[in-house]
């Protein structure tokens, strides 16, 4: 009974536990193959001839908090048919000179989506090094495989996230319809993601109908160099934000022209003013009107701003098209600089903009990547290594 117990403690396919001793801090497992021969690889054979043997320790998931130590005998074969020395023995949940179970390097994986790795290292007592490799070892070929998707991609989404703000940036391509991550790049340089793209098979680059980014000059240089015959969506998501910051604007004139008490008002109101309509409180709604009597032009402002959110829920893009143009009138009336600046932006991407209406793609699931990527930042301590961080991103999103 004790026998059967080791064996289902230890758990794996191909390893048999014969003994467990326990310390303080560790279990250590003596343990050997399950099957006690192997086929010859030279000529077909099955043998039973051991060659050698030594004792080699393989580092295990933890179980009880205690480190899980593997003292495994493996053994060499000789072949008596062609004589043939030294066969290995191979083993499904060990990798080929490998320390670690593979079960270990996952384990690892998923311990660095929430921690450092120097604190995983550290709880393990492993070197940074060796948590470094077993996420190489898990994650990669996982990449290798959700980049593979490209083939089934209608649409793509292009989106920048700063690495090192103000210094470094790096791009996240996702796909807006089927929610996935396809591919973090290093560099958001114009060339560089043409390079990138160019790399794609054409059969690849035709077959993508939509592309979503935003109102950034490069990233609509990459999308007419790779993909000719692409719509260009510019995403709703930064229009909002567009129409946020001239209302912001709006505010921050308006409250230089106040009194002390006024502008306290005033800038206390700031992030409420850009909260949608539909979401306020009645006590809110209260203090909006207040603050619009003392300020009619800033009551034009939000007012602006709330045509143009209702605006981005049509869903005809002819309906669009002239709701668009009833809302440049009344900027034209509002008098208000700010938007008269937004208007013209608008302008310059209006047909870009009205392809969102035909599409209905838009950035933001690539917008939660960014905001997965600043929190495995924070985890990290800051992550400057694109690559790494690349790789921490999939670990963090994918499954396996």
């Amino acid at each position: 009974m004790q026998y059967n117990n080791i064996i289902k403690f230890l758990d794996l396919p191909d390893i048999i536990a014969t003994e467990i001793i326990s310390t303080e801090d560790r279990y250590i497992f003596i343990a050997e193959a399950k099957k006690n021969h192997i086929v010859c690889p030279q000529c077909g054979n099955i043998t039973n001839k051991i060659h050698d043997t030594k004792w080699q320790n393989i580092r295990d998931i933890p179980i009880r908090g205690k480190l899980v130590i593997i003292r495994l005998l493996k053994k060499r074969y000789r072949c008596p048919y062609c004589h043939k020395r030294g066969i290995p023995e191979k083993y499904e949940s060990i990798d080929k000179y490998a320390r670690k179970t593979k079960r270990f390097d996952k384990y690892l994986a998923k311990e660095t989506v929430s921690k450092d790795y120097s604190k995983v290292a550290r709880e393990n007592g492993l070197s940074y090094t060796a948590v470094n490799n077993a996420v190489k070892k898990v994650v990669d070929p996982l990449i290798k495989q959700q980049v593979s998707k490209l083939s089934q991609l209608k649409a793509i989404s292009i989106d920048e996230f700063a690495v090192l703000k103000r210094h470094k940036y790096g791009v996240s391509i996702t796909d807006p319809i089927n929610r996935e991550l396809i591919d973090i790049l290093p560099t958001r340089k114009k060339d560089d993601l043409i390079d990138y793209f160019n790399c794609w098979e054409d059969e690849q680059r035709r077959q993508i109908q939509s592309i979503s980014m935003d109102m950034w000059r490069p990233f609509k240089a990459v999308a007419n160099a790779a993909f000719t015959h692409a719509k260009i969506v510019i995403d709703k998501f930064h229009l909002v934000t567009l129409m946020n910051r001239a209302l912001d604007e709006v505010r921050k004139q308006v409250q230089q022209t106040v009194n002390n008490h006024q502008r306290r008002k005033f800038f206390q109101s700031r992030l409420l003013l850009q909260k949608r309509a539909e979401e306020l409180t009645d006590e809110e709604h209260e203090k909006l009107i207040k603050l619009f009597e003392l300020s009619p032009a800033l009551e034009k402002a939000w007012e602006l701003k709330e045509e143009f959110r209702d605006l981005l829920q049509l869903d005809d893009v002819k309906e669009a098209t002239r709701a668009l143009k009833r809302w440049y009138k009344e900027i034209i009336k509002s008098k208000l600089m700010p938007f008269y600046q937004v208007k013209k932006i608008i302008q310059r991407w209006e047909e870009k903009i009205l392809n969102y209406f035909k599409t209905k793609i838009t950035n933001g699931f690539a917008e939660g990547i960014n905001n997965k990527i600043k929190l495995i930042k924070r985890i990290g301590y800051g992550v400057p290594n694109v690559m790494n961080l690349r790789r921490r991103v999939f670990n963090a999103m994918l499954s396996y």
